[in-house]
């Protein structure tokens, strides 16, 4: 895939008259790649992506997510190894952020400021007293150019992603926030304390796909089981964390259409300086 692992998609040039923007590190989905990310404008910033280190061997994660999450720590340490870095990721990667943060609570040298979920679904069922409908899976779509081996590896990914988020139980924080009634509000505006939970996770930023997922039969993609839920079932995690909800264009899978670049850009710029300026470097 690439030589370098996490890969430097943006590397901006660095102006003297203010201090350097803090670098983004996006985690790969569940198919194991970065390319979309390589799809985005400029977002003035050092941007690295991770990609699944195995995913041309096939080897699998023992120790699943916080596993993962563990070597991902040690690669944006060859990158980043010291000061404030911004974690995210689309779907998948935001899981992994989570995680990756946990692993960094507390660390003296590297400081999460915030993470960025790319539209990343709380994977937990919704409430019982919701309607229950079968869950559609997703069948991906292929370009006519794409080879045989990229179609087996992604599908490999994907299969062992969703095996891993199934067993997943995601990493215990601190006490939550005695804020935590004052969450996102349904307009994306929101009243919050003016810095992250002491030993909570670090305030995260949700960009969400304003569409569910087209299904050919009755039903509803697995991705949008919590999709009338503003915060896509966080809320059932931990009411302090997300601070901020921005609604983007398309859904889950069509977030990097072409129609849609623009609109993610702004939005990844937006919070992105919104996660600088919440906690002061």
């Amino acid at each position: 895939m690439f030589d370098t692992n996490p890969n430097l998609i943006q590397d901006p040039q660095r102006s003297s008259e203010r201090s350097s923007p803090t670098p983004l590190v996006l985690i790969h989905d569940g198919g194991g790649t970065i390319f979309s990310y390589y799809c985005l404008g400029s977002l003035g910033r050092p941007l690295y992506g991770i990609f699944n280190p195995n995913y041309h061997s096939g080897r699998s994660w023992a120790g699943g997510l916080p596993e993962m999450a563990r070597h991902y720590v040690r690669l944006v340490r060859t990158v980043v190894p010291r000061g404030p870095v911004i974690l995210g990721g689309w779907s998948l990667g935001g899981l992994l952020s989570l995680e990756m943060a946990r692993e960094l609570a507390g660390d003296p040298s590297l400081r999460v400021l915030g993470i960025v979920m790319i539209d990343s679904v709380y994977p937990r069922a919704p409430p019982a007293w919701l309607p229950s409908l079968p869950v559609v899976q997703h069948a991906a779509k292929w370009g006519e150019n794409t080879r045989p081996e990229t179609r087996a590896a992604v599908t490999r990914c994907f299969e062992e992603a969703v095996a891993m988020v199934g067993r997943w139980t995601p990493p215990a924080w601190g006490p939550e926030s005695a804020d935590a009634s004052q969450m996102a509000s349904m307009d994306g505006r929101n009243s919050h304390s003016t810095s992250s939970p002491a030993h909570g996770p670090p305030p995260v930023f949700l960009l969400r796909a304003k569409e569910a997922v087209p299904v050919l039969v009755e039903g509803v993609s697995r991705v949008d089981l919590h999709r009338q839920d503003r915060l896509l079932g966080w809320g059932n995690y931990r009411r302090d964390m997300i601070v901020r909800v921005t609604d983007i264009p398309g859904h889950h899978f069509s977030i990097f259409a072409l129609e849609n670049l623009d609109a993610v850009t702004e939005g990844l710029i937006k919070v992105c300086s919104e996660v600088e300026d919440w906690t002061p470097r």
